[in-house]
C-alpha cells in the first residue's frame, strides 16, 4: 500500500456547538487543527494520511467515518479500548466563542514513540504537525520529535500557540526545537507577539528562517498571508469574502498551500491558491463543512484570469 504524500500527527475532537440559549440542543461537528489540515489538503486532491490514537468509542468512530468521507488513509489510526475520543462542547458568542475541552487522558494525549508508523514516515513527502500536538503531552510530544526524525520528508509546523494548555516558556522553549527541525513554519501575529514579542510580518519572516525554517508563511486574517521562500518575499491578498465564521481559516489555509505547494512545485502559487480555500473556509459554518474543494479554487483561478 502506498504512503500517503501528507502525514498529518496530532489530536482529533468532536464537538459540540450549543444551539439554544439554554443548553438544550447541541450539534455535532468536528475540530482538531491537523484533521482540519487534512481535510483542506485531501480537498485540494492531495494524498493524506492521519497518525492518531482514538477511543474504540462511537466518537472514535465518527472521526473515522469523516476521514473515510474525505479519502483521508486511516491505516496509522489507532484504536483504544483504554481511553476514550477527546471531546469539546462551544457556546457560541458575538464576542469570541467559549469552550470547554473534554481531553485530558485521552487516547490521542496518551500517543508515544512505539506508536509511531516508523516505515511511513520515512516514505512520505512530508509531515504536518502542530503547537497543539506538542502542547497535549509529554508521551505525544515525545512522539513528534521522533516523528520528525523518522520522517524522510519535509517537516511543516504550525505554531497554533494555546496558553491554556501549557506555559508560555515552556511553549517557546518547545517551539524553539521543533522550529530548528522544520521545513516550513505555518504562524500567525497573535502567536508571535506572545512567544518573541514580534508582530511585523517581515520581523516575524526573519526570526523563523533565523532559526532554520527556509519557507515561512504568516496569515493575516482578512489580508491574506505573507509568504517568504529563501530571499523572496510577497504578500498575497485575502481572496473576495463575505466571512461569517473564522473557525478553522488558518488550518485550510495552512492544508490547502501544501497540497498545492506539492503539487505545482511553486510556494507562491500554492498560496494564491489557498487564500481561496481561506475565503471559502470564513464565508460559512464551522471548520470543515465551509473549505472549498478542488474544482472551486481551480474554477475561481480560471475568473480571475
Amino acid at each position: 500500500m502506498k504512503t500517503p504524500d501528507i502525514l498529518c500527527l496530532g489530536e482529533p475532537m468532536v464537538e459540540f456547538v450549543r444551539e439554544d440559549a439554554e443548553g438544550r440542543s447541541y450539534r455535532r461537528g468536528f475540530g482538531g487543527d491537523t484533521s482540519n489540515f487534512a481535510i483542506a489538503a485531501a480537498r485540494q486532491g492531495a494524498s493524506v494520511g492521519y497518525v492518531t490514537a482514538l477511543g474504540a468509542d462511537r466518537f472514535g468512530d465518527a472521526l473515522v467515518d469523516l476521514w473515510a468521507g474525505e479519502g483521508i488513509d486511516t491505516a496509522h489510526v489507532i484504536r483504544s479500548a483504554a481511553a476514550p475520543t477527546g471531546i469539546y462542547f462551544v457556546d457560541p458568542d458575538p464576542e469570541a466563542r467559549q469552550f470547554t475541552y473534554y481531553r485530558a487522558g485521552s487516547a490521542a494525549s496518551r500517543y508515544g514513540p512505539d506508536d509511531l508508523p516508523r516505515a511511513a514516515l520515512a516514505a512520505t513527502r512530508l509531515l504536518h504537525v502542530s503547537g497543539i500536538t506538542l502542547a497535549i503531552s509529554e508521551t505525544m510530544r515525545e512522539a513528534t520529535f521522533a516523528a520528525i526524525e523518522a520522517c524522510g520528508g519535509a517537516v511543516s509546523l504550525d505554531t497554533n500557540l494555546r496558553p491554556a494548555l501549557w506555559p508560555l516558556d515552556t511553549a517557546r522553549a518547545v517551539l524553539d526545537r521543533a522550529i530548528a527541525k522544520s521545513d516550513t513554519v505555518v504562524t500567525s501575529i497573535d502567536d508571535c507577539a506572545l512567544l518573541y514579542g514580534v508582530e511585523a510580518p517581515d520581523s516575524i519572516i526573519d526570526a523563523f528562517q533565523a532559526r532554520g525554517p527556509e519557507t515561512v508563511l504568516v496569515t493575516l486574517g482578512a489580508g491574506g498571508c505573507r509568504v517568504a521562500s529563501g530571499d523572496r518575499r510577497e504578500t498575497v491578498p485575502a481572496h473576495p469574502t463575505e466571512a461569517i465564521d473564522s473557525t478553522g481559516a488558518g488550518d485550510s489555509l495552512a492544508g490547502s498551500f501544501h497540497a498545492w505547494r506539492l503539487e505545482t512545485g511553486d510556494v507562491f502559487e500554492a498560496a494564491r491558491r489557498a487564500v481561496i480555500v481561506a475565503a471559502g473556509t470564513v464565508s460559512g459554518l464551522g471548520g470543515i463543512d465551509p473549505i472549498p474543494r478542488r474544482e472551486t479554487v481551480l474554477a475561481a483561478l480560471a475568473e480571475a484570469g
